[in-house]
């Protein structure tokens, strides 16, 4: 008898490149930190000067700016590229500004790759994306200018190589076209330039415009949705003003939400810059005067929001907001500017309010302090506090794709979100991040502009998109340290230290506690793994209580592991225990799922007996496992080295939810993690994505049976 016996599949080859890179790019630290991420997905990575020999079995990348040195121009006669000294020609269009580049390949050579562009940022973003990002079979060449690619294949003729028109598809000519089908119509003062297809879309808006419509016109431009908007104009935001050459535009997305309304304001600051362009060089006071018009930022009555931002620490200065500070929340800039001009109108009439916007700064300053005292009189109500959801939290932590056509505004979001809920998923955590250089710094950067990173508006396109569907939604702001730091070593030298760092904290986070108010968030988690500062108490309370101020939703904090939860003396101040649930469930690769349920348990003793003394209920802000072999042994480290295995991370998974399904502290967990263009895991990935693994079938289980 003859039994054919199945090959075991090998594992895939781990993959090397060689970067050989050109004196005029630089590659630290941005490409450096992108480098070291790859590595922890088991991507080798060597760097050295053009021209250097290539260790045998690596790919090749050559990275250079223009003009190209001598000996990498004649590698690339083959391809339909003129090379120029501040720029490319590429199928007859010309390539100029300092975002451009372009990536080549021979396709019968892919394994050589060729990136080059006008600036080193763009030369070291596009390779980061090609080599590190794309999967699958990625086009011969790709032309990224802005926000926008233009890509596809390679034909062989005549010793060259020519474009395949076929495979062609060219996102910079599609928004030269999208502008071409915009038809100017005017509408009273207005100007309104949209597109046949659109016309439905916008009616709603054109109705709404009307209420500030002026004596000078302005005109409104509309995007279909808020992917075609970010790809166009390289901002997701509902709507923004637009001052050029003394003309005032409106670019307007028009599937924004209703609520809360972010479009009003910025039609009521269009109409009083049409009358006054000036105002057009101050923009957060122009779109203060607009809120003020419209009586509401962010879902806040304008009145009292400068007195709100007092209260919680986080008010912005006079002179943050006059030279319209880049560093500072637009948020709360915005707000409590209104607020001053309200108190202004009150005090001193419309007409002034407004004039004051063109003074000098110096007498502007000193009427803008005036009209703040005044608006500092409100008093601050603070939003109704919300009882934790009911039932057991079936969540997914729900990371966004750097990726526009993936971005928590994107369809494709939506589709994914979806997916989650038909895995019986009934919550996300939506995660926005900020920056800091390092663990000593004060300085937190968390204002988003580019709809690459986690904007205000993505934050709440998820979570309204999540409330669509019936779920909730925690907001979870996260701070990222350079180097890839550990965000629990924060720590600051003196007392002086931590009362500056304390304060770029409650601006980060009251920040972002408005916006999640303003979306409908279910949970809040004012702070996660902030292992370094959690001995500061009174300081963290004051915290606790700012962020009271601007959201009702029940409060956590996130523990770095349930072993260290019971070190913080804070949790009385909160309305849950968050804990970010990555203990170790053994200590060797082979046991059997009774010895891991085992393990859950005893991972999970600190904060069962801290839940009974402290009378709160237990989440889970994050917990996962890496498909590796022995998931469990060091459920928080993706780079041990150890060989894939999906299995044992879903086997880690079963196990806490068979361990820990029954007990009544524990109120529920956020599985780490989906990403939000639900693009699925890799073959042979190391790193935490879920989907089309068999961790996704055990988060399914595991929810199937939750109480």
């Amino acid at each position: 008898m003859l039994v054919l016996v199945a090959a075991k599949p090998r594992p895939p080859e781990p993959r090397r490149i060689a970067l050989r890179v050109d004196a005029g790019v630089s590659v630290a630290p941005d490409f450096e930190r992108i480098a070291a991420w790859a590595k922890r997905r088991g991507i080798e990575v060597e760097t050295g000067p053009e021209g250097a020999a290539v260790p045998k079995g690596f790919e090749t990348a050559h990275l250079s700016t223009l003009p190209a040195p001598e000996g990498l121009a004649a590698q690339l006669a083959r391809f339909p590229v003129a090379l120029e000294d501040h720029g490319f020609l590429f199928d007859a269009r010309t390539y100029t500004g300092e975002d451009a580049a372009i990536v080549l390949v021979d396709p019968a050579r892919p394994r050589e790759v060729f990136v080059l562009g006008n600036t080193s940022a763009a030369v070291v973003a596009l390779a980061a994306q090609r080599l590190f990002r794309r999967e699958g079979n990625p086009p011969d060449y790709e032309v990224v200018s802005g926000e926008l690619t233009k890509e596809g294949r390679f034909l062989a003729r005549d010793g060259r190589l020519a474009i395949d028109r076929a495979s062609d598809r060219d996102r910079i000519a599609a928004r030269e076209q999208f502008f071409d089908d915009l038809k100017r119509e005017k509408r009273g003062a207005q100007v309104w330039e949209v597109r046949d297809a659109d016309r439905a879309a916008a009616a709603p808006w054109e109705k709404l415009s009307g209420r500030f419509a002026g004596k000078r016109a302005f005109t409104v431009r509309v995007y279909p949705d808020a992917v075609t908007k970010a790809l166009y104009t390289g901002s997701s935001r509902p709507a923004d003003l637009v001052a050029e050459q003394g003309r005032i535009r409106v670019e307007l997305d028009a599937s924004a939400p209703a609520s809360p309304d972010l479009v009003s304001p910025v039609f009521a600051a269009a109409a009083l810059a049409a009358a006054s362009p000036a105002l057009a060089e101050r923009p957060t006071l122009l779109l203060a005067a607009g809120a003020r018009r419209v009586g509401t930022w962010w879902g806040r009555e304008v009145r009292g929001f400068a007195a709100f931002a007092r209260a919680a620490g986080a008010e912005p200065s006079v002179e943050e907001v006059v030279k319209s500070s880049e560093e500072v929340s637009p948020v709360l800039a915005i707000g409590a500017a209104a607020a001053w001009l309200d108190a202004g109108a009150r005090l001193d009439g419309d007409a002034a309010a407004e004039k004051a916007l063109l003074e000098k700064a110096p007498g502007l300053a000193a009427q803008l302090d005036r009209w703040r005292e005044a608006a500092l009189r409100q008093s601050v109500k603070p939003p109704p506090r919300r009882p934790l959801p009911e039932g057991f939290l079936c969540g997914v932590s729900y990371a966004m794709t750097n990726a526009i056509d993936g971005s928590y505004v994107s369809p494709r979001s939506l589709e994914t979100l979806k997916r989650l809920r038909g895995l019986s998923a009934d919550s996300i955590s939506v995660m926005p991040f900020a920056f800091a250089r390092n663990a000593k710094a004060e300085r937190i950067s968390f204002v988003h502009a580019s709809p690459r990173g986690e904007t205000d508006e993505g934050t709440l396109r998820a979570v309204s998109d999540a409330r669509s569907l019936g779920m909730t939604a925690m907001v979870k702001p996260q701070i990222w340290l350079g180097g890839s730091a550990f965000v629990g070593d924060i720590a600051m030298p003196d007392d002086d230290g931590w009362r500056r760092w304390f304060a770029a904290y409650r601006r980060f986070i009251v920040h972002h506690a408005v916006v999640a108010e303003a979306a409908g968030a279910a949970l809040f988690c004012a702070g996660t793994e902030l292992a370094g500062t959690e001995a500061r108490e009174k300081e963290w309370r004051d915290t606790f209580a700012a962020v009271r101020l601007a959201t009702g939703a029940p409060l956590l904090y996130a523990a770095n592991w349930a072993a260290n939860a019971p070190k913080i003396m804070f949790w009385d101040a909160l309305d849950a225990i968050g804990v970010d649930f990555y203990d170790p469930l053994g200590k060797t690769e082979k046991l059997s799922d009774a010895a891991l349920e085992e393990g859950a348990r005893r991972a999970a003793r600190p904060v069962a007996e801290l839940a009974r003394r402290a009378g709160k209920p237990v989440v889970f802000t994050e917990a996962g496992y890496p498909p590796v072999r022995g998931a469990w042994i060091a459920p928080h480290d993706e780079d041990s080295g150890r060989p894939p295995s999906g299995e044992d991370a879903a086997r880690a998974i079963a196990a806490v939810g068979r361990a820990l399904g029954r007990e009544s502290w524990w109120k529920g967990v956020y599985w780490w993690k989906v990403f939000s263009d639900g693009g699925p895991a890799r073959p042979g990935e190391r790193g935490f994505n879920l989907l089309g693994t068999p961790a996704e079938k055990a988060i399914a289980d595991v929810f199937a049976k939750a109480p």
